[in-house]
């Protein structure tokens, strides 16, 4: 019997396929398979099969799919032994692809070692084959399981920048630079495919097209990430850029890689400098393959740290976490100040909103250290980022009561300012605006838009404070009801209102959409009566502006809706009934809707079927998600402790 995981389940007997049952028979066999010959418990089988909310039937369960996958598959003998408390699934290494395929990749690289790339090109070929597709394809396991799926899925990634370093050695730069380009697309942030590609290209004597690859590939990480590409990539790229001659020499790679030549010259250990140094020519192709594998080394060990210091990462109260947009697994943990919410993403940094502590927190995406300052002289609320650099911070009086006015803080773009360094007085200006609470903002049309909202009921909660960027001149908009939530887009401004708490007493949940300079909005009804609050939450994306609506109210069993609005026709095109989710939280971006879920989780949804695509549960009784900001490759999130930022918290 021929057991495969390396894409859908499938198990074969004679070459024709066994059937497998039901779908939750299907994921045990796969969690099984995933740990061929080794012990599997019974809760880490429960865990993979419902997560952290399993039914109370869950063990019962569990001993009836065992039961029924060894009439599937006992026709040989029982394969499946039970041991205290679990199983073990017997499988010759043999018959299961996985264990083939790891096999003929450590023969591959060994290979490599040897100098024999032909050989290594073949036999890494032979086990990508084995791959039909994503590992355990059409199986969704709810805990562990997803982190041995992701180990199979980036060990065959691994392989195939094996396969084609060994290509590019072979002088077959030609043949890889198609495959590369799908790749690049694929895995934008992986550095050792914009090296191969880069390569490749000026291998084939491109090198126009290699200086935009690294163009590309900078422009790609310091969107993303706000990070710089490594040394070795910019090496790699003043190299092409000069056509260093050196590169025609292993002693120019070692240079050109920042390394002395002897660090070349030593590999592999086991063989005198001189034979090393008899193989070397003085090829170009060399120099690739010695560039590669040296940025390959540099990569595989920051997976292996990566890696292993994501297996010890949790998530804890008050941080700042970014999540795998894929797996939703957690990639980095910051501690930030106290009940963390808004999250503002730049080029530098990530920034927190901490209005437990009444404080704002500095992530720095280069040196990873977090700088924790109290920027205003009350309770910060929201933060948003002008195209100057600029940071303007809303904020709420430090007694929780409504006020006059309220102040907005602008912090001024680098040094003094927005920098990682100490803030200069002179760079931090407080702005005045007739509002009784600086609620949540927008930026737009060389404005900031800010509205009471989310705090109110109040007296003047149906004012927008608007702040010209240039002159800092502030003006009043105001509105017929009370404003709940704010967005700025396609060249318009859309609020959120709602009118229970002023004469005529008109409960409609609306959306009043400036264009600026205009006088009256347009209004869009959303929920006609019974709502007794606004939209809690507008965003933009996917062609579209979308609201989220609770009603009645937003208290105990509330009715949650996600509204999509064409922003031409102002009409609503599209509704979903997000009850059952329970969003505290919602945002748009990397193709995708997410919300964070009452019970702890994130929830992805297709902006264009409004279909909930996977929810990821984060699990933990002493924290509450907060906030979401995604980017194109991850997602970030704050947590609080027990609860998030709020009036009064």
């Amino acid at each position: 019997m021929e057991f495969r995981i390396l894409g859908p389940l499938e198990v074969l007997e004679d070459g024709q396929p066994v059937a497998l049952g039901t779908l939750k028979e299907r994921l045990v066999l796969g969690v099984l398979l995933l740990h061929a010959n080794e012990f599997v418990s019974r809760e880490r089988l429960i865990d993979d099969l419902w997560g952290e909310a399993p039914p109370p039937t869950a063990r019962k369960a569990v001993n009836v799919y065992v039961s029924q996958l060894r009439k599937a598959l006992g026709r040989a003998g029982d394969p499946i032994a039970t041991a205290s408390g679990g199983y073990r699934l017997h499988v010759d290494p043999e018959r299961l692809d996985a264990s083939r395929m790891e096999v003929l990749v450590a023969n591959s690289r060994q290979c490599v070692s040897k100098g024999e790339l032909e050989n290594a090109a073949e036999r890494f070929e032979e086990a990508l084959s084995l791959w039909r597709g994503p590992t355990l394809a059409g199986l969704q396991l709810e805990s562990r399981g997803r982190d041995e799926v992701a180990r199979l899925d980036e060990l065959r990634l691994a392989a195939l920048m094996d396969r084609i370093d060994c290509d590019i050695a072979l002088a077959r730069h030609e043949q890889v630079l198609g495959e590369l380009n799908v790749l690049v697309r694929e895995h934008p942030l992986r550095e050792r495919l914009r090296a191969q590609q880069m390569l490749a290209l000026y291998r084939a004597g491109r090198q126009a097209e290699a200086l935009e690859a690294y163009a590309e590939a900078r422009r790609t990480l310091v969107d993303d990430l706000g990070i710089e590409p490594s040394e070795p990539l910019q090496r790699l790229q003043q190299a092409i850029l000069r056509h260093d001659p050196s590169l025609e020499t292993p002693e120019g790679t070692a240079a050109v890689n920042g390394l002395a030549p002897t660090a070349v010259e030593s590999t592999p250990p086991a063989e005198p400098a001189d034979v090393i140094m008899r193989r070397f020519r003085p090829r170009r192709w060399q120099l690739a393959l010695a560039v590669l594998v040296l940025l390959a080394a540099s990569a595989s060990a920051a997976a292996i740290l990566s890696t292993s210091a994501a297996a010890t990462r949790r998530v804890l109260p008050n941080s700042l976490v970014r999540l795998d947009s894929r797996t939703g697994k957690p990639t980095l943990v910051v501690p930030v100040g106290n009940l963390p919410g808004a999250i503002a993403i730049t080029p530098k940094a990530i920034w927190t909103v901490n209005s437990g502590s009444d404080d704002v927190s500095r992530y720095d995406l280069s040196t990873h250290k977090v700088v924790t300052r109290g920027l205003t002289p009350g309770q910060p609320n929201d933060i948003a980022f002008d195209r100057e650099g600029n940071a303007w911070i809303t904020n709420i009086t430090a007694n929780d009561e409504p006020a006059r006015s309220s102040i907005i803080t602008r912090l001024d773009a680098g040094i003094g300012g927005t920098s990682g360094g100490t803030v200069y007085p002179s760079h931090s200006h407080p702005i005045h605006v007739p509002l009784p609470f600086a609620g949540l903002e927008a930026l737009g049309a060389e404005r900031l838009w800010v509205i009471v909202g989310p705090h109110g009921p109040v007296p003047g909660d149906n004012r927008v404070g608007v702040i010209d960027l240039r002159t800092d001149r502030v003006s009043v908009l105001h509105l017929d009801e009370s404003a709940t939530s704010i967005a700025f887009a396609y060249g318009l401004v859309w609020i959120g209102t709602y009118g229970a708490n002023r004469p005529p007493y008109v409960d409609d949940n609306r959306l009043e959409v400036f264009r600026p300079g205009d006088a009256k909005p347009t209004k869009i009804i959303l929920l006609r009566h019974g709502a007794n609050w606004g939209p809690t939450w507008i965003g933009a994306g996917d062609g579209a502006v979308w609201a989220l609506n609770c009603s009645p109210g937003c208290g105990t069993a509330p009715v949650i809706t996600l509204m999509k609005i064409d922003p031409e026709t102002l009409q609503i095109v599209h509704r979903r009934d997000l009850s059952h989710l329970n969003p505290g939280s919602i945002s748009i971006g990397a193709g995708a809707i997410w919300t964070g879920n009452i019970n702890n989780s994130i929830s992805k949804i297709d902006p264009r079927t409004m279909k909930i695509v996977r929810t990821f549960p984060l699990g933990g009784q002493t924290r509450q998600l907060c906030e979401l900001a995604p980017t194109r490759t991850a997602l970030w999130i704050t947590v609080g402790n027990r609860v998030c930022g709020t009036v009064g918290s």
